[in-house]
């Protein structure tokens, strides 16, 4: 607790240093989402469809065809740089869209105890650093006519490599910074713009694609700009804890630290070995064999819509290409709008007590699993000749699965392990999205034919994956911090080692002293 003997108030959160830090958080994950999807935004314009045909599983851009031969607009931005394209063959292509992911999970696992031994400024703003300098990178593979390709997915696999630890490290920063009745909402505002970042690169993705000569190496940098823009800007507004923030309040500072058990005049950073870890509680934990359940079934099911929902609009429900892309760019639009609903209800139901934490937790996570589950069914049923119905089971189905980031499991690591949420979560993630992974190569393998009898079997599959996932969550899941794994229960410990060794010390030199 804290040593500050002064009343503390409520300060507001807006304006506030913990709504500063949650927009910061916000705008790095926005670009992160962007610097992640520029590849499928920029491949539709850099590969020669002449010699090899190239099909956007994400989305596809206004009144284009495969007929190179077609009028096309004027493009503009010829006299800096000429149209260039690649002729890569589609295995190439296959295997640039996929690196990103053989660099991301190798980062996840160790991410969390980075960010503990070196704080996540330190660790957000190096991520962000290098992932932009890829960026550029890529881009510059334009005046580059030999061995294109492999440069392009040397710099691919470095921004996954980069982009691995943000996420696990927003979990570090928030559980010094967000107090029990605030996090929905911080967390929320940080996760939300994800798909944000989605949405608008898919927009100036396409408009650059189709009116910009050379428009994908303009993708690249811009993605990479914005990491530009928000790097001083975070060196400059954030700090570690609220008890090294340069400009934080008193008043602010004191009601974190009571909340949170943090002792206001200690600004040593908090750090612990691997081996120190209680790695047997974690295996044996019910809630965190809960999250590791839940996870890898809803991030299963999350890569497959990602990865295939443009496909299902356009060869299903036979929604004209050039329309395809805006329905999807409005749903993804909308996601941040879903998830930042769920974290101000959570929070709100908190602080009424309406429910408790875990319940708040069973009842978004129900949603976020159940809702796509019962959408998947949905679609089983609709073809071209339901075409309205298809599109909006698509879109509620992406603004449910956004409720997680405002309420459910990802939200949840910081509330059952707040001191070692960010190492859990890194690890789960990792095994999570390798299992992900393989839901395109069976989605690959079941669909033969662009045809609903195909894709219903995918979808019924999806759909019972998506259901055991929540039910895990409801008969195992828990919002209760685990009193081995909370900020206090550290402390303590420092505190009992330390008497510990002072004992060990003194009997020594009692023993030498009798001998």
């Amino acid at each position: 607790m804290s040593n500050d003997k002064t009343t503390t108030t409520t300060p507001r959160l807006i304006p506030s240093t913990r709504f500063t830090l949650a927009l910061l958080v916000s705008f790095a994950l926005f670009i992160q989402y962007a610097q992640r999807i520029s590849i499928s935004m920029s491949i539709v314009c850099m590969v020669d469809r002449n010699k090899y045909n190239t099909l956007s599983n994400l989305t596809s851009y206004p009144d284009e065809t495969d007929d190179q031969t077609s009028t096309v607009p004027t493009k503009y931005g010829s006299q800096l740089l000429k149209d260039k394209k690649f002729a890569w063959s589609e295995l190439q292509q296959q295997i640039l869209l996929g690196s990103y992911w053989f660099g991301y999970i190798f980062t996840l696992v160790p991410s969390g105890w980075l960010a503990i031994k070196f704080g996540p400024k330190l660790v957000f703003a190096a991520s962000l650093l290098f992932s932009s300098i890829a960026a550029v990178g890529i881009s510059s593979i334009y005046f580059i006519n030999n061995f294109n390709f492999y440069v392009a997915l040397f710099f691919r696999v470095i921004i996954g490599f980069a982009h691995g630890p943000l996420f696990p490290t927003t979990y570090t920063f928030w559980s010094v910074w967000a107090v029990p009745a605030e996090k929905s909402t911080l967390t929320s505002i940080g996760f939300c713009s994800g798909s944000l970042g989605i949405s608008v690169m898919m927009l100036t993705g396409g408009l650059l694609c189709r009116y910009v000569s050379s428009g994908w190496v303009y993708i690249f940098l811009l993605s990479a700009l914005f990491g530009f823009i928000w790097l001083p800007l975070w060196l400059w507004l954030v700090a570690d804890s609220p008890q090294t923030h340069r400009t934080i309040s008193e008043n602010e500072r004191n009601y974190i630290c009571e909340n949170l058990g943090l002792v206001v005049n200690d600004k040593k950073k908090k750090t612990f070995s691997l081996s120190s870890l209680p790695w047997m509680k974690f295996i044996k934990s019910k809630p965190i064999i809960a999250l590791l359940i839940t996870e890898c079934c809803n991030l299963f099911g999350l890569f497959f819509v990602y990865t295939n929902v443009g496909k299902i609009l356009t060869e299903i429900h036979r929604v004209p290409p050039q329309y395809a892309g805006y329905i999807l760019a409005g749903g993804f639009i909308l996601m941040p709008i879903s998830s930042l609903s769920a974290g101000v209800i959570a929070d709100f139901l908190v602080k009424t007590n309406k429910m408790s934490l875990t319940n708040i937790r069973k009842l978004f996570n129900s949603l976020t699993s159940f809702i796509p589950a019962i959408c998947m069914v949905i679609l089983c049923f609709c073809d071209h000749t339901r075409q309205i119905f298809g599109i909006i089971t698509v879109i509620i189905l992406l603004i449910a699965s956004a409720l997680a980031y405002g309420s459910g499991y990802i939200v949840n690591f910081g509330d059952v392990i707040p001191a070692y949420s960010s190492i859990l979560f890194g690890i789960i993630t990792a095994i999570a999205t390798f299992t992900a992974l393989f839901a395109n190569v069976i989605a690959g393998v079941v669909i033969k034919r662009p045809v609903l009898e195909d894709w219903r079997k995918i979808f019924i599959l999806f759909s019972i994956v998506y259901f055991i996932g929540g039910l895990a969550y409801i008969v195992l899941g828990s919002a209760v911090p685990r009193k081995w794994a909370t900020l206090k229960s550290q402390e303590e410990q420092k505190v009992n080692d330390t008497i510990s060794e002072e004992e060990t010390v003194l009997m020594r030199e009692l023993e030498l002293g009798k001998k």
